[in-house]
């Protein structure tokens, strides 16, 4: 898979992102970062699933990571409801969409299983992390109330954060990171550190999310490693060799 296959689309989604911001968020710089990573992540989804439908099969790919990001898109359905994106048209478009893709890539996960034999291990599997996420979100959510809203936003970041873990994790122990996975990967940790750029304009308008941008940061950190190859790969061609053992 050519550079050029992803680039392209990113550059799509960048302009029509900031065309989002003049024109649908009103000039507000933080839905526009909010909306414009959930965008990325849109576009990576929607590159899976091309990958999957053209090959049948989801070899290489983690279907704890596809679950994660699942729940973590229904939990965003609820809460996305009682913040200031209702205010935002394209919002409502961007979570539909993102919910179909994630619906569609948990369904053909479930529907191509056999194709696959490799799973992390026990503790990064979904049926560990999620109740560990919404755990850690009962304790660490912003607000002062001990049940709310809130539980749910926190919930999703963590999930989030986690979910991509089963994933970096198949691809350490794999001699290979197939082209457009390693695009889907690249593009996931890049929706992170735009929302990471959204916690810090937050910050300064005075919204303290700090342990959701704690999550968001040691998401990126993780996958740090694997982002100095990607880009490596972008710039020059040739294989992504992401294991530790080679």
């Amino acid at each position: 898979l050519k550079p050029h296959f992803v680039l392209g689309p990113i550059e799509f989604i960048l302009r029509f992102a900031w065309w989002l911001n003049l024109h649908v968020g009103g000039g507000q710089m933080e839905v526009f970062l909010f909306l414009l990573g959930y965008i990325v992540q849109l576009g990576a989804s929607c590159l899976l699933l091309f990958k999957i439908w053209k090959f049948k099969s989801i070899y290489g790919l983690s279907v704890d990571t596809q679950v994660a990001y699942l729940l973590a898109v229904l939990s965003r359905c609820v809460w996305s409801l009682e913040t200031r994106l209702v205010e935002t048209k394209i919002a409502y478009l961007e979570l539909i969409l993102s919910t179909v893709a994630c619906g569609g890539l948990a369904f053909l996960c479930w529907k191509l299983y056999y194709t696959t034999s490799k799973h992390s291990v026990p503790f990064l599997r979904v049926y560990v992390t999620a109740p560990m996420c919404l755990v850690l979100a009962v304790l660490f959510h912003p607000g002062d109330d001990w049940f709310s809203m809130q539980i749910l936003v926190s919930y999703t970041m963590f999930q989030e954060a986690m979910g991509l873990l089963p994933q970096l994790y198949l691809m350490r122990h794999m001699h290979e990171v197939e082209a457009m996975t390693s695009h889907y990967v690249g593009l996931i940790v890049v929706a992170r550190f735009i929302r990471m750029l959204f916690w810090g304009k937050m910050y300064f308008l005075g919204e303290h999310f700090l342990q959701l941008f704690f999550a968001d940061v040691c998401h990126t950190l993780l996958a740090a490693d694997y982002m100095y190859l990607w880009m490596r790969k972008l710039k020059d061609g040739g294989r992504l060799i992401y294991s530790q053992s080679l």
